[in-house]
């Protein structure tokens, strides 16, 4: 697989073309630092989510384009420390909900977002995020979803530090 550093397309545009087969390898690759280095609010965009890459190319841009305008209220995360919050909105009206703990996990090697908290309604518990740093201020985030067997991906995800 290429990777972000091979080719000179800005990083974004390099992490739209590829499956989630291929942001999984990707993610694997990237290297982790502390959690500590995540804080603020981040803008976040949708890149991959489970089962879209079956769909035609045509179709899956759009789908992305949409996700990217007003009609998605998902506006991001914020991080605070050893905890934060998703952001969500519309137009300037933005709040936090769907709390998380944030951790470094050095096992795995990335930042841990663990939807596992009591404030959290049951079904976001078992939700599982996690990042890594892919470059020119951009983070390549997934989301994960814990049943009793196993854990799958949900969806992949960028973030850009609010200001960058």
């Amino acid at each position: 697989m290429t990777t972000a550093l091979q080719i000179k397309l800005p990083p974004q545009a390099f992490l739209d073309t590829h499956r989630q087969d291929e942001l999984d390898e990707l993610f694997s690759s990237l290297a982790s630092v502390d959690a500590a280095d995540l804080s603020g609010d981040y803008q976040g965009r949708l890149i991959g989510i489970s089962g879209l890459s079956i769909l035609p190319r045509f179709v899956k841009w759009l789908a992305y384009k949409l996700l990217g305008t007003w009609l998605n209220p998902w506006r991001g995360k914020r991080f605070d420390s050893s905890h934060g919050k998703n952001l969500w909105g519309i137009a300037s009206l933005v709040s936090g909900w769907g709390a998380y703990r944030v951790s470094t996990n050095s096992e795995d090697n990335l930042i841990s977002l663990d939807y596992g908290v009591s404030e959290n309604p049951r079904f976001l518990r078992p939700i599982l995020g996690e990042a890594r740093p892919f470059g020119n201020g951009i983070w390549l985030a997934r989301m994960r979803y814990r049943t009793r067997n196993n854990i799958n991906t949900l969806l992949y995800f960028t973030l850009r530090r609010v200001g960058q």
